[in-house]
């Protein structure tokens, strides 16, 4: 992910697992993701591991929730600062989605592979930007303009995925911008 506290001190196991998991994903890819390549990454035993994670269904599950999770406490994050801020709700919710768009290539690469062998995994994070999406909707001056600005910055982080290295990281900055200035433009 974006930014993971690699200090172990007053993280709980599971956390660290899960750290150990997305590190194995990132070097390795998700075929290589198994319960005994996170026991060695992690230094846990593998009880330990399979304590918190019973099967490798279960570590992906966790770290798709662990994902989910991340989006959510940013969006949320930004909505209290907008608030907190009196400044308009939709250009903090478009910045909060480009910005939890950046996690590690590496990893959502990875987690994508898994979800492709277990479909039924995407489900929560169908769900969450499904309400996401729809609060910005809500907030926006023109829905329409809205969407066009959530699939850029999906196609963003999909061209991110696979590598493409389409934006220099200036042009990336100049395009969330825009991103973020398009919803709050008024239906033409």
């Amino acid at each position: 992910m974006a930014t993971v506290d690699t200090s172990t001190e007053d993280r709980p196991t599971r956390e660290l697992i899960l750290d150990a998991a997305e590190q194995v994903v990132a070097r390795d890819g998700a075929k290589r993701l198994t319960i005994d390549a996170v026991v060695k990454q992690s230094g846990f035993s593998k009880g330990g591991v399979l304590y918190n994670f019973p099967s490798k269904l279960a570590l992906v599950q966790g770290m798709v929730q662990r994902m989910v999770e991340f989006a959510q406490a940013e969006h949320a994050r930004a909505i209290e600062d907008a608030r907190a801020e009196n400044a308009p709700l939709a250009p903090a919710i478009m910045q909060a989605m480009c910005g939890f768009k950046e996690m590690d290539n590496q990893v959502s690469m990875g987690l994508l592979a898994a979800v492709a062998e277990h479909p039924e995994l995407i489900d929560p994070i169908r769900e969450a930007m499904a309400a996401i999406r729809d609060e910005l909707l809500t907030h926006a001056p023109d829905p329409e303009l809205a969407r066009i600005a959530m699939l850029a910055a999906d196609g963003m982080h999909f061209t991110d995925i696979l590598g493409l290295d389409v934006l220099t990281d200036e042009e990336r900055a100049a395009t969330v911008a825009r991103l973020v200035s398009l919803v709050l433009e008024p239906s033409s």
